[in-house]
């Protein structure tokens, strides 16, 4: 790296550790990227990540190799995958159920996991050191006891990156720092969410839609945050360290389903401010027999690590559940046997790499805040990809 990409990188670096205080009127929940992979591997290996998911993960990775990623997408939906429930969803879509059998049917989705579904698709390319990339994720779940008192939370966020990455050795120490800037248009439906019941009812019956949805409310607008992060390695151990979405305030408007059908404008701008906190993570991986016909990798992370060491002393037993733990396994080079744990949730996947094409799977629980309440959400995920 010369002198004016390590100017650029210690630049970025700065601004990037120097930006964490946060002043807004309103806490909005972070909007993560997801991938079969990851949720795989309980929800870990995003501080090591590499390739083109350096450009959501740890932007050390930036630093490690070239890539080109000319599609990644990510389809994932909120149910829990039991026998029946399959039965049931694949009866529906054979249009085998009645209106009320419809009904019910969700109904117990709803008040046993929660239901929904999400989209991630991305493009990147990696080159020096240097990544720059395009994304998009959408996530939506209705939460409630049942169908009736459902609440439905959607958000959705397209992000334009660009970020460096910087590797050199200190004796047997191999280090990878990076940092990335991000800027990005942020849209999700009103803080206290839409009502579900009534929007579900009407697709049922095949009513009039917009006649039910035209007075419920989206916010949006325009935001900038910095990712940033590092890696130290000694043979096949790595420590990591990752912040992400270090942020100012940034302001959205408010408008209903009306007015933007009648305007043809997302709601953008305005005089009310919003915050995403910051996440902060720490992560060690163990990589054995790399080289070998079963390659095997274990991580450990954990979000916001100060919060654990007081658990040492007054409750041990609740370590786990801060903490994300995964295990690759590999297999005659393009096959990947994957499980973990989510905060104590299980989950598991596999994946298939054949020359430039990814496929990745995963069944996956994880806690989440939904609306200031915390629910364990269990689903289902596909994944394909062609990278370079």
């Amino acid at each position: 790296m010369n002198l004016r990409q390590k100017t650029l990188a210690a630049t970025i670096l700065l601004i990037a550790f120097g930006s964490i205080t946060v002043f807004a009127q309103t806490s909005l929940t972070n909007l993560l990227p997801k991938n079969a992979r990851y949720m795989a591997l309980g929800g870990s290996s995003l501080v090591f990540a590499e390739d083109c998911d350096a450009l959501w993960g740890n932007p050390a990775g930036l630093a490690r190799k070239k890539s080109l990623t000319l599609f990644d997408s990510s389809t994932w939906t909120y149910i829990m995958p039991t026998p029946l429930n399959i039965q049931n969803l694949a009866a529906i879509l054979n249009k085998q159920k009645n209106q009320e059998e419809i009904t019910s049917i969700l109904d117990g989705l709803v008040s046993q996991n929660g239901l929904g579904g999400g989209e991630y698709l991305q493009f990147g390319w990696i080159s020096d050191g240097f990544g720059i990339g395009i994304d998009s994720v959408t996530d939506a779940i209705a939460t409630g006891s049942g169908l009736d008192d459902s609440v439905l939370n959607a958000r959705t966020q397209l992000n334009a990156v660009f970020g460096m990455g910087w590797l050199t050795h200190l004796g047997p120490f191999e280090i990878n720092i990076g940092a990335n800037v991000r800027g990005f248009y942020r849209m999700e439906t009103s803080l206290d969410g839409w009502a579900f019941g009534p929007l579900s009812k009407a697709v049922i019956s095949k009513a009039d839609l917009y006649s039910i949805i035209q007075s419920d409310r989206l916010i949006g607008g325009f935001g900038f945050a910095i990712d940033a992060g590092g890696t130290l390695s000694i043979g096949p151990f790595s420590l990591g360290f990752m912040v992400r979405d270090l942020a100012d305030r940034f302001a959205m408007k408010e408008s209903s389903i009306k007015e933007i059908a009648e305007t043809y404008m997302v709601p953008m701008g305005g005089l009310d401010f919003y915050a995403i906190s910051p996440i902060y993570t720490v992560g060690l991986s163990l990589a054995l027999d790399q080289d070998s016909l079963l390659p095997v990798t274990l991580f450990v992370e954990a979000d916001d690590p100060l919060s654990i060491f007081p658990l040492f002393s007054s409750n041990i037993k609740e370590i786990p559940s801060k903490m994300y733990f995964g295990i690759e396994i590999g297999v005659l080079k393009f096959f990947a046997l994957r499980a973990g744990f989510n905060q104590g949730c299980f989950s598991a996947g596999f994946g298939i790499h054949l020359l430039f094409l990814d496929l990745n799977a995963a069944m996956f629980t994880e806690p989440v805040n939904i609306a200031g309440s915390k629910i364990k959400r269990s689903g289902v995920m596909l994944q394909g990809a062609i990278k370079f």
